[in-house]
């Protein structure tokens, strides 16, 4: 019953504190969404349906099918102080100037909340011209797979992981014997 009553609530009107949440805690600027639901399982979160979130103070926009928010049991009824074991970005969508990829590396690597993201599709660009379309990205700033990138790139599945304080990249695509390192410059 404590959870089934949750399924009740109209979440639009927590809206404002999912908003300051979401910015507090993971500089993410929830700019428009379809709607919220919550869900039981597999643990109590919100859903938030067809999202478009800015990173703030970055020139990076997402587009997310679904994003998850993991409540804590105290928030499920106390919304003022919302607290959230983790989130989850699913279905995802970034388009970004190559130039500009660092933004986006250095917000991952400095988030000290607990993210999931699935099947972002990373589409780089130099000067609005397609130069690699990344699919099927996994990613992961917590747990066994910390740091640890999985996805598709020319067809093909790589695996790719940050060492050395996230200064440093390995690359590896899947079933070929190629390999990479890259060092980010500072």
């Amino acid at each position: 019953l404590f959870f089934l009553i949750p399924k009740f609530f109209d979440y639009e009107k927590k809206r404002d504190f999912i908003k300051e949440y979401l910015l507090s805690y993971y500089d993410l600027e929830l700019k428009n969404f379809d709607k919220i639901k919550f869900n039981i399982f597999p643990l109590p979160n919100l859903l938030i349906k067809n999202v478009n979130l800015e990173i703030k103070n970055k020139p990076i926009k997402i587009k997310s099918n679904n994003v998850n928010i993991f409540l804590s049991f105290k928030s499920i009824y106390n919304f003022k102080n919302l607290q959230a074991k983790k989130i989850q970005l699913k279905e995802n969508k970034i388009s970004i100037d190559v130039n500009k990829s660092k933004y986006l590396i250095d917000y991952f690597n400095q988030l000290e909340n607990k993210l999931d993201v699935e099947n972002l599709n990373l589409n780089i660009k130099k000067d609005e011209v397609p130069l690699i379309m990344i699919k099927n990205i996994k990613f992961s700033n917590y747990g066994y797979h910390k740091y640890y990138i999985y996805g598709e790139a020319l067809n093909q599945k790589f695996q790719a992981f940050f060492t050395n304080n996230n200064r440093n990249l390995e690359f590896k695509i899947l079933n070929t014997g190629v390999k990479a390192k890259f060092k980010f410059i500072e």
